[in-house]
């Protein structure tokens, strides 16, 4: 099977895709609206709809006990391991917020400074179902936290024990078992919890578009586009590491961009052999594959050909 497609540099731009599509942008925001005039009513046919929940009066608020009971269930090395990553993101989100004072300078008629106030609710979004990242939780939650924000509510589909654990380690408030841009609407409106002045977390292009329609209203940790790989390599790399790279990447998401960029004809073949050694043994391997299909392969005759490509 030919997995890396050949192309020119020309190509690997009209490849790139945006964060969102035209579709998704206009989908997104007649659900955000929908929950706008609708409010529950209105999540609930979204979640049940999308699979959230198993029927409309199906209960998605998980409360802050909950959580707890979820991390009390896991094997002692996962809560542990929670526990540590918890730790090791206060810690550098703690020097974060030190290295931020209030200041106040004296200036002729009067005075200017800065003062550092956070915000009141944060809304934490992590991605769930096939592929929870509970990481996601601890990386948006305990931030929040240690900035000293007052109210942070998870929202996250089919919310796995992980999941869960992380959120009550984390520290945040409850959980909502519901995901998509009904999700980040129900978070900015506040239809189960208080309204949040900012929304954070990866999501997939529902909840990218749903943020974009939302920005101004509110606050927004940003646009993410597809997970994204391109691999600068010579006949000198390893051909496993470079596959498990590209590999890291496509698993994520059918609409991920992994590339490989080699002036190497022989590294190139190798690297498709290990693709397929290494996805018969990949959970993922038919999202993986689905992403390796759409412009992965980028073959140059020369590095300096290779570095103007990486810079593009």
């Amino acid at each position: 099977m030919t997995m890396l497609r050949r192309i020119n540099p020309d190509e690997v731009l009209t490849g790139r895709r945006r964060p969102v599509d035209d579709d998704t942008l206009s989908g997104a925001a007649e659900i955000v609206e929908s929950v706008r005039r609708e409010g529950e009513r209105a999540v609930r046919w979204y979640a049940e709809q999308f699979g959230d929940i198993p029927a409309f009066d199906a209960p998605f608020v998980v409360e802050r006990a909950t959580l707890e009971d979820a991390f009390r269930g896991l094997p002692p090395e996962q809560s542990a391991l929670l526990r540590r990553v918890a730790l090791r993101i206060e810690t550098f989100a703690s020097a974060q917020r030190a290295a931020v004072s209030d200041a106040t300078v004296e200036v002729p008629g009067g005075a200017a400074g800065h003062r550092w106030i956070p915000v009141k609710t944060v809304g934490a979004y992590a991605p769930g179902g096939r592929h929870p990242l509970p990481s996601s939780v601890l990386m948006t939650v305990v931030p929040a936290r240690v900035a000293g924000v007052e109210g942070v509510w998870v929202a996250s589909p089919r919310p796995t024990p992980v999941t869960m654990a992380a959120a009550w380690v984390a520290g945040a408030d409850g959980l909502l078992a519901i995901g998509g841009a009904h999700a980040i609407a129900a978070l900015a409106f506040g239809v189960f919890t208080p309204p949040a002045d900012l929304i954070a977390g990866p999501g997939n292009r529902w909840v990218t578009a749903a943020k974009k329609h939302l920005y101004g209203e509110v606050g927004i940790d940003g646009l993410a586009g597809p997970s994204e790989i391109l691999v600068l390599a010579d006949r000198s790399a390893d051909p496993a590491l470079v596959a498990a790279d590209l590999l890291a990447q496509a698993e994520h998401d059918t609409d991920a961009i992994p590339g490989l960029v080699t002036d190497s004809a022989a590294l190139a073949a190798a690297v498709e052999a290990e693709l397929e050694r290494q996805l018969a043994d990949l959970p993922t391997s038919e999202v993986a594959r689905a992403a390796l299909g759409i412009d992965t392969g980028v073959r140059l005759g020369a590095r300096a050909g290779g570095t103007a490509v990486w810079t593009r």
